[in-house]
């Protein structure tokens, strides 16, 4: 066996939720639904569909390496220059990029507690070292415990808002007292990739901090992460982006490969920016499906968390049987990691969350 790096030997391989035609195969079944990833469960714009299918023919030339249209779309969209925005292979692409960028030289980031588990992830591939800050046993993040456990060598703060797999978010109010106290050397890296479907709910903008909209905030080095895979139902295509500051995008795109976001995904995303009717559309539904998912788990006595991402996690008295039976009646859901007995749920459309629901309550009285 060649040798390879230490801090890689007790990485554990990344799991995604299981795909439905696996879990077809596996069970023999015919009707299968997945409500495991976040994904959104009403596709995408038709608009998106229309211009994928006309870039098709060109998929034999190599895409645009600086996402030339997007860039300025976005750059109009959020108002901010385009040489403030890197694009990656989905957001997680460039939480590898900043891993790679700021903590290969053993440099310490610090997360939550239960925070999405890939950051825990590219810290450590990255020969860095991670760690987590404890949150309440409501949920909640207290964010002065992350300015509490900076050290010397902390150098990057992984903070989501919404948090995946528990859905909660921190309020506007507390978030910019904590920036006021974030020391100039740490990069915040502000993973907003459920953003859509909270920003109605008093969360910040994280948008508002890198064009330094508030004079009482001072000037920080914070990077917005936001996603087309979840809202924008793109997940498929593997499109997200950063925004930053230009000195520190400047530095992000010397590690950023060539040609990462390919050209159907970019077409895509540039029509799915332009269809907001489509995102208001889904983040309505989601809201109903949201209560849906709430009144049934409240019939069945089961504790949930409330969220505000498009997704529930709940608890169950053995999340491993839960989940295995659930697969066997064609619901695909997903262990909420970092939290013992819990599952998470996405919300699905109506008749999905029902079918979760009559068979959740199926698999606890069997239990």
């Amino acid at each position: 066996m060649i040798g390879y790096p230490d801090f890689l030997k007790d990485v554990q391989t990344y799991k995604p939720g299981k795909p439905v035609e696996e879990v077809k195969r596996e069970l023999g079944l015919d009707s299968v639904i997945k409500l495991a990833s976040n994904e959104n469960p009403f596709g995408c714009s038709l608009s998106v569909k229309r211009a994928v299918e006309k870039e098709v023919v060109n998929i034999n030339f190599y895409p645009d390496g600086g996402a030339y249209y997007l860039r300025k779309a976005l750059s109009e969209f959020h108002s901010v220059e385009p040489d403030q925005i890197i694009f990656g292979n989905g957001s997680n692409e460039i939480l590898d990029i900043i891993g790679r960028v700021f903590l290969s030289d053993g440099s310490e980031a610090i997360a939550f507690e239960g925070s999405f588990i890939v950051y825990r992830l590219i810290t450590r591939i990255s020969g860095g070292v991670f760690r987590e800050v404890p949150i309440e046993c409501d949920f909640s993040r207290d964010l002065g415990k992350l300015l509490d456990h900076i050290s010397e060598k902390t150098k990057v703060i992984f903070l989501d808002n919404p948090c995946n797999p528990t859905g909660y978010a921190n309020r506007k109010e507390e978030f910019e007292s904590f920036l006021k106290k974030l020391p100039e050397n740490i990069l915040l890296v502000l993973d907003e990739a459920y953003f859509e479907y909270a920003k109605d709910h008093g969360v910040p903008d994280g948008m508002n901090y890198i064009r330094k909209t508030n004079p009482d905030i001072p000037d920080r080095n914070i990077i917005v992460l936001r996603t087309f895979s979840k809202v924008y139902g793109l997940a498929g295509l593997r499109i997200g982006y950063g925004v930053s500051k230009k000195e520190i995008i400047e530095v992000l795109e010397k590690v950023r490969q060539p040609f990462n976001t390919n050209n159907l995904a970019q077409i895509a995303a540039l029509q799915a920016l332009e269809d907001q009717s489509f995102v208001r559309f889904s983040v309505e539904m989601n809201e109903k499906g949201k209560i849906q998912i709430y009144e049934g788990l409240e019939r069945l006595g089961l504790r949930f968390v409330p969220s505000y991402g498009n997704f529930v996690m709940f608890k169950v008295e053995n999340s491993e049987k839960v989940y295995t039976e659930l697969m066997k009646k064609g619901v695909i859901v997903r262990p909420a990691f970092g939290f013992e007995n819990y599952l998470r749920v996405s919300i699905g459309r109506e008749e999905q969350n029902a079918k979760f629901l009559t068979s959740l309550g199926e698999v606890i009285s069997g239990c």
